[in-house]
């Protein structure tokens, strides 16, 4: 009898965490998906027209689970930080792909636009939030370093280009690991509402 009670604990409270995993399902292998540019950089040295083959898949991948969380989830209060990553994401994946002539200053250009946009979301959720979370500092910090890179990105001496593609996977594995790092540790939302 109290065996049955024992499995039963452990079925509700498996149930229970599967929610709160399905309400972050699509974070998770958002940042996973970034992490597969970064980690083929590092690995196979790919160039830098692959990484951002690569790179735009990541992000248009991130943008359809973002759509889906949000179709899935319409009757709850959505944090609008989610809308604008996942808006964000769609635009630049789209224009990556679609434009007409692509080329390695191009990729660096949408690139340093993104990786400063998201940069912007954690240091305005940081700013927004000291009072109602303990990783505030987390956000402030996470946010000046991706501002300040997507400035370097944009400003990269052509003379240093072979190291361009081994600081696009730095940044990559940085945003991935802080998105991460934060879900797991809040176990919800990277978002403070």
């Amino acid at each position: 009898m109290v065996e049955w009670g024992i499995e039963w604990l452990g079925i509700i409270s498996f149930l229970s965490l599967s929610e709160k995993v399905m309400k972050l399902g699509y974070r998770i292998p958002r940042a996973a998906l970034l992490l597969i540019p970064a980690i083929l950089i590092f690995t196979s040295h790919i160039s830098l027209e692959g990484a951002s083959i690569v790179f735009g898949v990541g992000v248009l991948t991130g943008a359809f689970a973002t759509m889906l969380y949000l179709f899935f989830h319409f009757d709850e209060k959505v944090n609008t930080k989610i809308m604008m990553e996942g808006l964000a994401d769609a635009f630049f994946g789209v224009v990556l792909f679609t434009y007409p002539t692509p080329d390695n200053q191009f990729f660096l250009i949408i690139f340093s636009a993104w990786i400063f946009y998201m940069g912007t979301l954690q240091l305005v959720t940081g700013l927004s939030s000291m009072e109602g979370t303990d990783y505030f500092w987390l956000y402030i910090l996470a946010g000046i370093t991706f501002l300040a890179m997507g400035f370097v990105i944009m400003n990269y001496n052509p003379t240093f280009k072979k190291s361009i593609p081994s600081l696009v996977a730095i940044i990559l594995v940085l945003y991935s690991g802080t998105n991460l790092y934060l879900l797991l540790k809040r176990k919800k939302d990277i978002y403070v509402s």
